[in-house]
């Protein structure tokens, strides 16, 4: 959704995981991968549409901080998050925006980023962290601390060990989003 507020990662209860938990090994099993490539569907639903806005394409991570969303359909265009960065590439157009200038958007970012590299300190500083599941099926709900960030209502984060498969932004104003992975890109 982080995507999709500059204009367009299941429910469960659980506790808050202490330390030594399926929760920090999740951390670390995420912090060992380095680079990742996997194809993406995201679904935008919002309420002044008649139907969601549906993009494909390529998603690239390379550890520690380089996120990059490449969407080929409807139109082609990117995203590219490095060292707190953002780049927005549409058509002809590219702008470069700085994090610390949007902190509306920050937070959908940083879910996403700081779930990729592992970091579990990161992820507290910003948001209240429920775990649920185990390694093998895992559910990461994410609520922000931070009150100036009032419309976002929580990111669930599903995967399975250290795949990531679905990320789901719920937003206070019943605007939702599902950004469902898929499989590497095919090689050549």
């Amino acid at each position: 959704m982080w995507l999709l507020c500059l204009g367009a990662l299941w429910h469960g209860a659980a506790a808050t995981a202490p330390p030594g938990t399926s929760l920090d090994r999740l951390m670390r099993l995420l912090a060992q991968r380095r680079h990742g490539e996997v194809t993406f569907v995201e679904r935008d639903t919002l309420a002044v549409l008649t139907r969601p806005l549906v993009s494909s394409g390529l998603m690239i991570y390379d550890a520690p901080d380089h996120l990059e969303k490449r969407t080929l359909e409807p139109r082609p265009g990117s995203l590219i998050l490095d060292h707190g960065e953002l780049t927005v590439k549409r058509g002809d157009r590219t702008y470069h925006l700085s994090l610390n200038d949007y902190p509306q958007v920050a937070p959908y970012v940083d879910a996403i980023a700081d779930t990729l590299s592992g970091d579990r300190a990161a992820l507290e500083r910003l948001f209240e962290l429920k775990f649920a599941g185990s390694l093998a099926q895992w559910t990461l709900t994410l609520r922000p601390l931070d009150k100036r960030h009032s419309h976002l209502l929580l990111i669930l984060i599903q995967g399975a060990r250290d795949d990531i498969r679905t990320v789901r932004i719920f937003q206070t104003n019943g605007d939702h989003s599902r950004m469902t992975f898929g499989p590497p890109p095919a090689t050549r």
